[in-house]
């Protein structure tokens, strides 16, 4: 089996996880009447276990295959998520919701089509190669670029939905690129070939943690002020776009990709963007009525801080 299948079906198995995690800490939620912290209810724990295995997923999957490939399996937790919601927490199902559900499997299916068919085993990156790598003028320029926009956008103070979505998927593009570059030093240095002696991996791991950290934090944000309606769709739209950019840019995961297989990547993206969307957005104007009420459905920003 090739390791790029073995990466799609971590992603696959890692983002169900996340979308049971969405409505186990739902649960939660709905039993903090008195308004007190989550952190003090066992099942927003157990959420978040499940969203930290889920998370672990991820990270096998892309130490396994080209984040252009494992990002769009996002959807995943969108799908999981909406039967999650129905048979659990006794949501409506709508005719909308099951459309989108079929889009993101048939795009997860393309996806998975396209790792299983074109994709070529390559070998963990050393630190060496990495370097090499990372100070390319193309790449240095998307990170610029990046950590500038994320880093003018939280210093304005902008609190619109769109300034909090730019802030995360920027920051998660950054996030995923670490990861798979972390994750290589991991296995290489598992197998025997150590690539802990050198600087570079000390110096990713607190980027990684910082970007994680704040990702989460505004994330949150987004969440508790504009409701999952509308910040799910356009955050998975615009975090794969930078994430699928980047890793284009630094891996150069497109570049023996023939134009059949990117032809239907993008298709598939297409097919589960609009999955995502029609899931989701569906419920946002019930949801952002609830919030505005008082109703906090997320995590509040209180015990996020306290957590980070």
């Amino acid at each position: 089996m090739q390791s790029a299948f073995l990466g799609v079906l971590f992603g696959l198995l890692g983002n169900g996880l996340i979308g049971m995690s969405f409505s186990v800490m739902k649960v939660a939620h709905s039993q903090n009447n008195s308004g007190g912290s989550y952190l003090k209810i066992p099942l927003w724990w157990a959420g978040n276990a499940l969203m930290a295995l889920g998370e672990l997923g991820n990270l096998c999957a892309y130490a396994l295959a080209r984040p252009a490939l494992i990002s769009p399996l996002g959807a995943v937790s969108v799908v999981i998520n909406a039967p999650m919601a129905f048979f659990v927490l006794g949501e409506r199902l709508s005719f909308r919701n099951m459309a989108g559900c079929v889009l993101c499997i048939l795009g997860g299916y393309f996806i998975v089509s396209i790792a299983a068919n074109n994709a070529e085993d390559r070998p963990p990156l050393t630190v060496k190669a990495f370097e090499g790598m990372l100070y390319r003028p193309p790449f240095l320029v998307f990170l610029a670029v990046s950590l500038f926009e994320a880093v003018d956008l939280i210093w304005s103070g902008r609190s619109t939905v769109m300034a909090y979505i730019l802030i995360c998927s920027l920051l998660g593009s950054i996030t995923v690129l670490t990861i798979k570059a972390l994750s290589s030093f991991v296995l290489l240095t598992l197998s025997g070939l150590n690539q802990f002696d050198q600087p570079l991996p000390y110096a990713i791991v607190p980027a990684m943690a910082v970007s994680m950290a704040l990702q989460l934090l505004y994330l949150n944000k987004a969440i508790a002020e504009y409701g999952t309606g509308e910040v799910v769709p356009a955050y998975y739209v615009l975090f794969t776009t930078f994430a699928v950019l980047g890793s284009a840019i630094l891996f150069s995961d497109l570049h023996d990709s023939n134009a059949h297989s990117l032809q239907v990547l993008v298709c598939a993206f297409v097919a589960t963007s609009l999955g995502v969307y029609l899931v989701s957005h569906d419920k946002g104007a019930a949801e952002r009525s609830a919030e505005r009420a008082g109703d906090d459905r997320g995590v509040n920003e209180s015990d996020m801080e306290t957590l980070l």
